[in-house]
C-alpha cells in the first residue's frame, strides 16, 4: 500500500474530526439551555420510584414541572407530608397538606368465591378477565393472579393463601398504580381511602345479596346490622352495599363485631384493634388481613 495514500487519508480524518469539534463546541455555546439548579435538587428529594402518579413519566420530570411552577410542591403523592415539606422549604413557598391515602381491597372471596369455569391461561388479572369476564361467578370479585402486586414499585403487596392482595401499610404510599393495574378497580375492587381509615368493607358486589351470597361465603348480604349498632351513623347500605363515611367513622369497631358475614375488617395505620370505649371488644383481623401498622 502506497505510503503517500495512508498519510493524506489520515489527515484527511484528523481535518474532519477537527472541523466536527469545532461545529459541536460552537453549537453546545449557542445552542446552551440554562437548567434551573433547583431540578437536580428537587429530583433528590423525590423517591425515584418513578411510578407515574403525579402525571409524569419519572420523578425527573416531575421536579422540572414543581421547579418551573408547572407542579406544586405536593405533586409527589409517593412522597407524601415529608417529601412535599422539604420542596416546599428548598423552594420558599407556604407548606400545604398532603391527603395521605392508602389502597384498600374490597374484596374476601379468593378462595371463598365460587368460579363459573377452570381458567387455566396466562396467570393475569387482565389476560383472564377478558375471557368471558373471568372465572369468577362474582363479577366484582379478585381473580387472584396479581398483576397489583407485579404492579407495586413499593414492594407493598403480597399475595396470601386465599389468593387476594394484602396491603402492607408500612410501606403503601397510595401512588395509585395498583389500582390503575386492576382490571376491576373500576367497579372498586381496589381503591384509595385516607391512611387512617378506621375499617374497610370486603366487598364491592352490586348485584342482589341471594345472588352474591351463592358466589362468595365472604361477601356483604345488606342485612344493614352493621348500620343499626353504629353509634356514629357512619356506615349504611347502599344500593344493596355496605358503604363508610371516614369522616364519620372513629373506628369504634361495633360493626366489625356485628357483621355475620365477617366481611368488614378494622384498618388504617394506628392501632385500631383495641376496645372500644363502651367496652365492646372488636373482632381482631384474621391473620391472613393483619397489615404491618405505623402510629
Amino acid at each position: 500500500m502506497d505510503p503517500v495514500l495512508v498519510g493524506k487519508a489520515v489527515l484527511g480524518l484528523a481535518f474532519l474530526g477537527l472541523a466536527a469539534s469545532a461545529v459541536l463546541a460552537v453549537a453546545s455555546k449557542r445552542f446552551h439551555v440554562e437548567v434551573d439548579p433547583r431540578v437536580e435538587q428537587i429530583a433528590a428529594l423525590l423517591p425515584g420510584s418513578n411510578c407515574g402518579a403525579c402525571g409524569n413519566p419519572s420523578c425527573f420530570a416531575s421536579a422540572e414541572g414543581i421547579a418551573s411552577g408547572a407542579l406544586p410542591a405536593t405533586a409527589c403523592v409517593a412522597g407524601g407530608q415529608e417529601v412535599a415539606d422539604a420542596i416546599a422549604e428548598l423552594l420558599g413557598v407556604d407548606k400545604c397538606a398532603v391527603d395521605a391515602v392508602v389502597v384498600a381491597r374490597a374484596c374476601g372471596g379468593g378462595t371463598l368465591a365460587a368460579r363459573s369455569f377452570d381458567y387455566h391461561g396466562v396467570p393475569s388479572c387482565a389476560s383472564a378477565a377478558r375471557l368471558a369476564g373471568g372465572p369468577l361467578v362474582c363479577q366484582w370479585g379478585c381473580l387472584g393472579f396479581g398483576d397489583c402486586v407485579r404492579a407495586c414499585p413499593f414492594g407493598a403487596l403480597r399475595l396470601d393463601e386465599r389468593g387476594l392482595p394484602v396491603v402492607d401499610l408500612a410501606r403503601c404510599t397510595g401512588c395509585g398504580v395498583c389500582v390503575q393495574t386492576c382490571p376491576r378497580a373500576s367497579s372498586g375492587l381496589l381503591s384509595l381511602v385516607p391512611e387512617d381509615a378506621p375499617i374497610t368493607v370486603r366487598c364491592s358486589a352490586h348485584s342482589k345479596p341471594k345472588e352474591r351470597k351463592s358466589a362468595c361465603a365472604a361477601c356483604c348480604i345488606a342485612c344493614k346490622k352493621c348500620e343499626r349498632v353504629c353509634p356514629s351513623d357512619a356506615i349504611h347500605v347502599v344500593d344493596m352495599l355496605a358503604v363508610v363515611d371516614y369522616e364519620k367513622c372513629t373506628g369504634c369497631g361495633a360493626c366489625v363485631e356485628a357483621c355475620p358475614q365477617q366481611c368488614i375488617d378494622l384498618y388504617g395505620r394506628g392501632d385500631r384493634n383495641a376496645a372500644s370505649a363502651d367496652g365492646a371488644g372488636a373482632r381482631a383481623l384474621s391473620q391472613a388481613d393483619r397489615v404491618a401498622q405505623t402510629g
